[in-house]
């Protein structure tokens, strides 16, 4: 089921058609028909033959989403970014959050120029096994996915934080990238030490761009990475929860399909990605209404410290998560930067044992 508004008709067509013998408890039969003014997530088709694979699983799963207004907008009649940018800055301003169903990772750049196009300071969540960076605008080649993110000379990203990356698959100079512009890199070793800890982060960014050759091909082998080593798709999934959780993040997208001309293999892919977005809408159906939405029954914490005059961190009750406060003299930038999500470990290593963690020192120093 399938419904477009006329007012998007121009960017969108609507020809899918699903199995009539859906389960009525299917997330198929809670999609509302109609884009109304309320509808808080949208589905949309990049590569269409490969999106309708994806809703062919996705359909058949199981709702268990609450009252999550969800809604599938269709395939994009042109596959390019200027085409899709439009698109995508209307339902931003529209308060919709698009989940789009991509092969090509290229359409990632939509995703943050949307928000640029909106005068919106963005940070991008990226979970990849290679970094899609090159190392300077004038490095030559051909142009990588977040190259006018981080290169661009007007509206630059405010903050990208990277997960999972491989170490022999991304340019060593991109060390240095990162630490001079206070980016977050954590790579596929790190990362899987503890998931947790990547909560925080992807709780600090407005897009998550998901490319499935950060899972391991013998879970996802119709990938364009085909790496041997990654996250298993259950991990992937917990990603994607944290993504969906997020009351910032407004932006999801899923690509790094690349067809392996076996239809067991291919349909296998579209199932982890159909299950990787069925957990990314768990997460937003199950969101707590925390910062940045609303900072209303914050829990207030002053820490004295002599690495400042004092930290202020905050805690929500209703998630138990935490944020800490840019020790800013005067405002700058947008405010809902100004709180940066942390953990509990964070707050106790700051306040018992006057160390203030790395990630924090970065997020300070982009001020």
């Amino acid at each position: 089921m399938t419904a477009i508004s006329p007012m998007y008709t121009p960017w969108l067509k609507s020809d899918y058609e699903s199995d009539p013998q859906l389960d009525p408890s299917s997330l198929g039969h809670h999609l509302s028909d109609t884009v109304a003014t309320g509808t808080r997530v949208a589905l949309i088709g990049v590569n269409a033959r490969w999106a309708d694979s994806v809703r062919d699983k996705l359909y058949g799963y199981y709702w268990d989403h609450g009252n999550l207004a969800l809604t599938d907008l269709g395939n994009l009649r042109k596959q390019t970014v200027d085409f899709a940018i439009p698109l995508l800055k209307e339902l931003y301003a529209a308060g919709t959050l698009p989940v789009l169903i991509g092969a090509d990772a290229r359409m990632a750049e939509a995703q943050y120029l949307a928000f640029a196009e909106l005068n919106r300071e963005v940070g991008i969540g990226v979970i990849d096994a290679r970094i899609q960076l090159q190392y300077n605008a004038t490095q030559g080649g051909k142009p990588a996915t977040l190259d006018r993110a981080v290169h661009r000379t007007t509206a630059p990203s405010f903050h990208l934080a990277h997960i999972g990356d491989q170490r022999h698959l991304s340019d060593p100079r991109l060390d240095v990238l990162f630490l001079s512009r206070h980016f977050e890199r954590y790579s596929l070793g790190k990362s899987r030490m503890d998931l947790t800890d990547l909560e925080p982060p992807i709780r600090d960014v407005d897009l998550v761009v998901m490319d499935m050759n950060a899972v391991i091909a013998a879970e996802a082998p119709a990938q364009s990475g085909n790496a041997p080593s990654g996250f298993s798709l259950q991990e992937a999934g917990q990603l994607a929860y944290y993504a969906g959780n997020s009351d910032r993040l407004a932006s999801f997208g899923i690509y790094g399909f690349e067809s392996t001309a076996v239809d067991r293999l291919d349909a296998l892919t579209a199932a982890g990605y159909a299950q990787l977005i069925w957990y990314f809408l768990h997460g937003v159906s199950r969101r707590h209404g925390d910062f940045p939405r609303s900072s209303s029954g914050l829990v207030e914490y002053i820490v004295d410290s002599k690495l400042a005059d004092r930290f202020v961190f905050w805690r929500s009750p209703r998630s138990d998560r935490w944020w800490v406060q840019v020790p800013l003299e005067a405002h700058r930038g947008e405010e809902r930067n100004r709180l940066v999500s942390c953990s509990y470990a964070d707050y106790l290593a700051t306040s018992q044992d006057g160390h203030l963690p790395e990630r924090l020192f970065h997020a300070f120093s982009r001020y």
